[in-house]
């Protein structure tokens, strides 16, 4: 998300946040887009298709949602089913897509992968609730073994301003240049300021 401004709505209607302050607060109304329960089956690329060597998504309302400006925050809890939940009782739900297409480029014998591509996957996120995201991918898990934190191991860039930023640390960290990555956020400005890297972005509103 892009800050906690005011106005449009991306996926879910809501902003992820801005500045520093991790202060508790009431969650404001919101509903889970439809796309949270619907199905989700993700083509692979065709055989011999060029592939991104580094995929980035943002996280607020294109990884999970609602927004962690929008929850009451830590500390989170975890039932026997895996839900995760603030301390209003909100659960912070990963969109089906997200997961499903993370699954895909980790999984071992998928494109991928086994191309010998060895793609990895990151996160970044300009909110200012980086604390509770870091906890919240802790608990979050795309199976019963990796939990999303595990998923991209040290290629995760979470603090407010442009995610130009965000993208220099990446590129430090992996090694992967700017060319070979593909970005997906809710945000146009993101895009469009990533995008002038030299990065594939993706707007998915």
């Amino acid at each position: 998300g892009r800050g906690e401004r005011r106005g449009g709505g991306g996926r879910g209607r809501g902003r992820g946040g801005g500045g520093t302050k991790t202060k508790t607060r009431r969650p404001r109304t919101f509903s889970f887009s439809p796309a949270m329960d619907e199905p989700c089956f993700i083509k692979p690329p065709p055989e011999g298709a060029a592939l991104p060597r580094l995929v980035c998504y943002d996280l607020d309302d294109t990884v999970w949602f609602p927004e962690l400006y929008m929850m009451c925050g830590a500390p989170w809890s975890k039932d026997e089913l895996g839900r995760v939940t603030d301390t209003c009782g909100t659960e912070l739900r990963v969109y089906p897509a997200a997961s499903e297409s993370i699954r895909m480029i980790l999984d071992p014998d998928g494109p991928f992968q086994s191309s010998g591509v060895g793609a990895k996957v990151a996160f970044a996120s300009r909110t200012n609730r980086g604390k509770w995201a870091m906890e919240a991918l802790n608990l979050l898990r795309l199976d019963e073994g990796t939990s999303l934190r595990e998923a991209v191991g040290d290629l995760v860039e979470i603090f407010p301003g442009t995610k130009r930023k965000h993208f220099e640390s990446l590129r430090s960290k992996s090694g992967v240049p700017y060319s070979q990555m593909l970005f997906f956020d809710n945000e146009r400005i993101n895009v469009e300021e990533v995008g002038q890297l030299g990065v594939t972005s993706i707007y998915c509103p």
